[in-house]
């Protein structure tokens, strides 16, 4: 079994929601962790390295028994079978320890809020529209993944995070802009 090191540079602001609001002040949230920094699941970092693991095995590139060993097998994709677990593990994407220590106590310069509205045909803001988001500012964030089997390629699992260019909400309107590269 081996690790990988990764790093995500963001070059916009991205949104790792929780599902939570603040009431009247911000319709969507960013998940942190207990000290009030932006932090990526690692459940969801396993998910976009499937799906891009998925687009790699639709252009031939790798095969199901990558799937199956990494990020393992959900019944509702194989009605054959039970699900099967993965055998690699996704830590969370973090900040380093050092700009950690760096924001603690002093998190509000990392985070800001953008407000939209919808618009009518007619060019004005449609009734009751306008949406609050806490956005993050650019950062870099590092995650591992570990015990990944002696028999997976780890440049197969390079090439699925060079696929992956957008995190969060919004990715498809210009947030989350991203690049995963490895990390030394």
């Amino acid at each position: 079994m081996s690790k990988l090191t990764y790093k995500i540079d963001f070059f916009s602001d991205w949104h790792m929601g929780t599902g939570l609001s603040s009431g009247s002040d911000a319709d969507l949230l960013v998940i942190k962790d207990k000290n009030g920094l932006p932090f990526i699941p690692g459940k969801t970092l396993k998910g976009l390295f499937k799906d891009a693991a998925k687009d790699l095995l639709d252009a031939h590139y790798l095969d199901t028994n990558f799937i199956r060993e990494v990020f393992g097998v959900d019944s509702t994709e194989n009605s054959d079978e039970e699900s099967i677990p993965g055998k690699a593990f996704f830590s969370n994407a973090e900040l380093s320890d050092n700009v950690k220590k760096l924001l603690k106590d002093n998190t509000t310069h990392i985070y800001r809020r953008i407000s939209s509205t919808a618009i009518e045909k007619n060019g004005q803001a449609k009734e009751h529209s306008l949406r609050t988001f806490e956005v993050t500012v650019p950062l870099t964030l590092y995650a591992t993944i570990e015990n990944i089997p002696a028999s997976v390629n780890i440049d197969t699992l390079i090439a699925c995070m060079k696929m992956i260019k957008r995190i969060g909400t919004g990715r498809n309107r210009g947030f989350g802009r991203c690049e995963f590269s490895k990390h030394p």
